[in-house]
């Protein structure tokens, strides 16, 4: 840092050497992999600013910002543009911001404020892009989203159109979970008494208790002593074993911080067991709050309130803050997959909780097994915040299938119907669990699935797609296991309906024109792109087809489209391009509701600047890329 700036500091300000800066952000990603003297002389151009809560530091009126910022303390939160309410997302020491705006040179999406004081490193977009060219590292940091999505080396420089960097706001996608994990975790046996075990947690100052119980390992936070043990009426000989969680969900110490995230927030839990497959012993226990500096909007705690929901006014409650988190993490710069997954398990837990509220008290007969079913989006794990629902039920045992559609029909309606209160409109094609058409027993299903996949009309190949993206939400899973042995391989060995499929498929074309412009589309007097039918849906489409022909059990897109030869187009590209669609999609569609508007699925390309559209352009030429793979596969 030079001397200058030190002396224009304003009176009482701390100003810490160049070698105290660099000795705190060398612990902050990804400067802890920047060559050391690469880093020195970038921390020399740099500026230590105090940070004063309430500060403004951007905002969109201000124009293209010309500063990277790198929080040494405090704290930074983003409003929505003219809002003093709930932040979309906050920052804690550690995170750099605004990468996205910085690098594509335009505003900030965001109001970005002080909300506790503390200190940032600055550095001028002079020095930024020095930096960025001088290390390969930092520069990686910058870009590696859209490096891996585009082949053309041209392009390698550039980014998406995240407002923050890879070290987010909520969750860092690249650093594993060892990183976060305390060096000496708290170990007790199964055997030690519950105030015994209180007083050596609070000691440590940790949440969670590694219990060695005979023969494996539980875990025991402080709300279970709170709650399970010494709150409660137990008598004093109670002990860790009696209260630990048996059996927790066990994770690679390896795994990343967002997908840790992910498998939280689709269990619905708060702890995860680490482990690592050189250790004898597990290495301790990540809890929630170490992933995210927003502790109102978990998805365990979310997972936890929608449980214990009582009607549907208080899911309705919790329903509207979704796109809170959904904002939170597109500023963080996370993608779209783990995102979407964080929603799904919302939506899925409200959906469970909604069917155990209508289900709890019905006289169903005891014989009678059933499985509600989900399809479509849900049922591959990517939904956004414009959906609709897809559902079925699948019915087994010692009666009538009229007499247990009888029975279970009204009971879904009644969800279906719920549910469209809660803001999962009801679908216009009819795909819903209160439709007699799909309330069926197993033997009814598998003979229509025969009858779809023997024949395989136009009409069947529309009514057979949406189903084979499916999972079980609620009942009897033996079922829903059974319910996929009637159509899976039979489709696996029929290769003709697969080649109707596939041609199904190439109608639908990237919406590209001959010179290589964007084709638009007409709808309620808007024109415009819709990003899932034109530009998601021939990835979904073809992967689809891709698991069918292997015999797959992967349901999300991203997972099916790893099956695609690696001959015909690279993994890595088809991923990132389905990826960079279906984040667009997500990020004009949350920027739509925080302007109080219903989100829907038509983005004008001339909003979009010129990098997004060049990018937009390259995602759907491997869109066409991918189609082509079909035909040729199929002799089409």
């Amino acid at each position: 840092m030079t001397d200058q700036r030190i002396e224009d500091a304003p009176a009482g300000e701390r100003t810490p050497d160049g070698q105290d800066v660099i000795a705190r952000i060398s612990l902050i990603a990804p400067f802890d992999r920047i060559d050391p003297a690469t880093l020195e002389a970038a921390v020399a151009r740099a500026e230590i600013r105090p940070l004063q809560k309430g500060e403004v530091l951007l905002e969109p009126g201000m124009g293209p910002p010309d500063s990277f910022f790198v929080l040494l303390s405090g704290r930074v939160e983003g409003l929505a543009n003219g809002s003093d309410g709930q932040p979309v997302w906050s920052l804690g020491r550690g995170d750099s911001f605004p990468l996205g705006a910085l690098m594509e040179r335009r505003p900030v999406g965001t109001r970005q404020v002080v909300a506790e004081a503390g200190e940032a490193l600055v550095l001028s977009r002079e020095a930024f892009e020095a930096l960025r060219q001088q290390s390969d590292e930092f520069n990686d940091f910058c870009t590696r989203r859209i490096g891996h999505l585009l082949s053309r080396p041209a392009m390698s420089g550039q980014t998406d159109t995240g407002e923050l960097g890879g070290q987010g706001a909520l969750l860092d996608p690249t650093t594993p979970i060892r990183a976060r994990l305390d060096a000496s975790p708290l170990i007790l046996s199964g055997n030690t008494p519950l105030t015994e075990a209180a007083q050596e947690l609070e000691s440590s100052g940790g949440e969670a208790i590694l219990v060695r119980l005979d023969e494996d390992w539980g875990i025991a936070t402080l709300r279970d002593l709170a709650f399970r043990g010494l709150s409660a009426d137990r008598p004093g000989t109670t002990t860790l074993a009696q209260i630990a969680t048996r059996d927790p969900v066990t994770v690679d110490a390896d795994t990343s911080l967002l997908e840790a995230a992910v498998i939280l927030a689709e269990h619905g839990f708060h702890h995860l067991l680490v482990t690592d497959k050189e250790a004898a012993e597990p290495l301790g226990v990540l809890d929630e709050g170490s992933l995210y500096r927003v502790s109102v909007m978990t998805p365990g705690l979310i997972h936890q309130r929608i449980r214990r929901a009582e009607d549907l006014e208080q899911l309705a409650s919790i329903r509207q803050e979704v796109p809170g988190i959904v904002g939170a993490l597109l500023e963080s710069g996370s993608d779209f997959a783990p995102i979407s997954r964080i929603v799904s398990g919302i939506n899925d837990a409200i959906s469970r909780r909604v069917i155990a509220l209508i289900f709890e008290d019905a006289p169903l007969p005891p014989q009678l097994n059933w499985c509600w079913l989900t399809f479509g989006s849900e049922a591959r794990s990517e939904q956004t915040l414009a959906t609709d629902q897809d559902n079925g039920l699948v019915f087994d045992g010692a009666i009538d299938p009229q007499e247990a559609r009888d029975c279970l029909l009204p009971l879904a309606q009644r969800v279906n119907e719920a549910l469209d209160e809660l803001g999962y409109p009801l679908c216009p094609g009819d795909i819903m669990a209160g439709n007699p058409e799909l309330c069926l027993s197993i033997d009814e299903w598998q003979h229509r699935f025969r009858g779809w996949i023997d024949q395989g009309t136009p009409e069947h190949l529309l009514k057979a797609t949406i189903f084979f993206d499916a999972r079980a939400i609620a009942g009897n899973e033996a079922l829903f296991n059974r319910w996929l042995e009637g159509w899976r391989e039979p489709a696996r060995r029929n290769s003709r309906f697969r080649r109707q499929l596939a041609a199904n498929a190439l109608r639908l074309q990237p919406p590209l024109t001959l010179f290589g412009g964007f084709r638009t589309r007409s709808r309620q007097g808007q024109r415009g792109i819709d990003i899932k039918t034109d530009g998601a849906t021939p990835f979904v489409d073809a992967a689809r087809i891709e698991a069918l022909a292997q015999g797959s059990t992967a349901t999300r897109t991203d997972q099916r489209l790893a099956l695609v030869p690696e001959r015909a187009l690279p993994a890595e590209d088809l991923k990132a391009a389905y990826e960079f669609i279906q984040r667009l999609r997500l990020r004009h569609q949350y920027q739509q509701v925080v302007r109080g508007e219903t989100p829907d699925n038509l983005i004008d390309p001339d909003s979009l600047d010129g990098l997004t559209q060049r990018l937009l352009k390259e995602s759907f030429r491997i869109a066409r890329k991918l189609q082509q793979h079909l035909a040729i596969a199929y002799q089409l």
